[in-house]
């Protein structure tokens, strides 16, 4: 008679705690994006060299321009005494008027909570600091987010374009640009990656950062409702539309099968998705909302606006623009064919966006920063740093240059774009007149 034994206890490994595996799975990401960090901060530094060489003064003057010039100026007089009560005059007796209220919040307090840790700095040094450490963290969430859908040649690629693009002096001066491009890369990233609390999150900061938070809402709210069409449909609630709509069902699938049908077993339910299509615009319109209480109006913000000579006219004053760019023999700056072009080919390869079926996150993300670009009255020299940070429109790109079988051409294209990026960073920031 043989006596039964008992099978082996399988080996007891016990898990990692929460906190340790997030902390892992960081140093992870980080480890993966260091190729593309490292030659984000090549681009960079090489574009500040040749500002410090090339500028009108000593490198000191370049510094302080980067600091203090233009916005910079208004988030480091938020960071140091806050918000105004009410609308001001400019000058005693001018009719023009002005207010701190137009600028977004979270860029001034991360430059105060900065200052607090190094009380030493003098505060324009602060200011550029804290949008430099926000640009390499924008050129990480660039590359989390590209290389999740496209793979890790591509997110090195745009990344590195991302730093060599025409206006990405604006990433180590004093501006917005550089956070907001953070939060917006990384909130892409958790909704294409299906972390949907993160992504809502994320989407409040980019709406407490720039006016364009808008783009990082519109974003998150799309792919977090088509999730919950793919949750109904999984469950068997297909939602159906008629037979003359049928083809938006297929258009609608951006991210493909590969990315959205093979998680849906492990689905946890809708209230993840849906909690993210309520956070996502909330931080925008919070600020809107708080102005108005700031100044007793509830279209205090958009007056603001107006005061800044900034409203939407469906592109009114852009064919205006370039109209006189094409119609005049009037000199203009550098600055007006240089804009034309990023706008002419944010066109294009908008169009080739959609073509390549990117994630729907990222088409609502630049269809919305691109219809901001396009349509606002702001200043003509203003709206390629409008389009920084849409890195979706980097893809494309990255694409043709990933293709690119000699390492020598692929070397002197990228050594050519930052070069040319550094010589138009220091006309745009150094001696243009108009505002970057």
């Amino acid at each position: 008679m043989t006596v039964p034994t008992r099978a082996p206890a399988a080996e007891h490994r016990p898990a990692k705690a929460p906190n340790l595996a997030r902390s892992a799975a960081v140093l992870d990401s980080l480890r993966a994006a260091e190729p593309a960090l490292l030659l984000f901060l090549v681009a960079r530094a090489t574009g500040l060299s040749l500002m410090l060489l090339l500028g009108p003064g000593s490198p000191t003057y370049t510094l302080r321009r980067l600091a203090v010039h233009w916005d910079a100026s208004w988030y480091l007089d938020i960071a140091q005494h806050g918000y105004d009560h009410a609308i001001r005059p400019w000058l005693p007796g001018a009719a023009f008027q002005e207010t701190n209220l137009a600028f977004f919040p979270v860029f001034p307090a991360m430059i105060r909570a900065v200052h607090t840790v190094l009380p030493f700095l003098p505060w324009g040094v602060t200011g550029m600091l804290t949008a430099s450490v926000c640009a390499v963290g924008a050129a990480w969430g660039i590359y989390a987010a590209v290389s999740f859908r496209y793979g890790a040649r591509f997110g090195t690629l745009a990344a590195l374009l991302w730093g060599a693009s025409p206006i990405a002096a604006i990433e180590t001066a004093g501006y917005s640009e550089s956070a907001f491009t953070m939060f917006a890369a990384w909130a892409l990233y958790c909704a294409v990656s299906r972390r949907w609390v993160s992504a809502g999150v994320l989407s409040v900061l980019a709406g407490l950062t720039r006016p364009t938070g808008v783009a990082v809402a519109a974003a998150v709210m799309a792919a977090a409702a088509m999730e919950i069409w793919v949750c109904l449909r999984a469950r068997g609630a297909r939602p159906t539309l008629p037979g003359r709509l049928a083809w938006l069902d297929r258009v609608l699938w951006f991210d493909g099968a590969d990315q959205q049908a093979a998680p849906l077993a492990q689905e946890p339910g809708l209230r993840r998705p849906l909690l993210a299509l309520l956070l996502a615009p909330l931080g925008w319109l919070g600020f809107v909302a708080w102005t108005g209480v700031r100044l007793h109006t509830w279209d205090a913000y958009f007056r603001i606006q107006a005061l800044w000579q900034s409203h939407f006219d469906f592109g009114a004053s852009t064919a205006h623009d370039v109209r006189l760019l094409f119609m005049t023999a009037t000199p203009v700056g550098l600055y007006y064919p240089v804009v034309a072009g990023m706008l002419a080919a944010a066109a294009v390869l908008f169009v080739v966006t959609i073509a390549q079926r990117q994630p729907l996150a990222f088409v609502a993300f630049t269809l919305v920063i691109m219809l901001i670009a396009f349509g606002d009255t702001a200043f003509f020299s203003s709206r390629g740093r409008f389009l920084l940070p849409a890195f979706p429109l980097l893809v494309p790109i990255a694409s043709g240059l990933a293709r690119v079988r000699t390492r020598a051409v692929l070397v002197a294209t990228l050594a050519a774009c930052t070069i040319l990026s550094g010589l138009y960073g220091t006309y745009v920031l150094l001696y243009s007149t108009k505002a970057p």
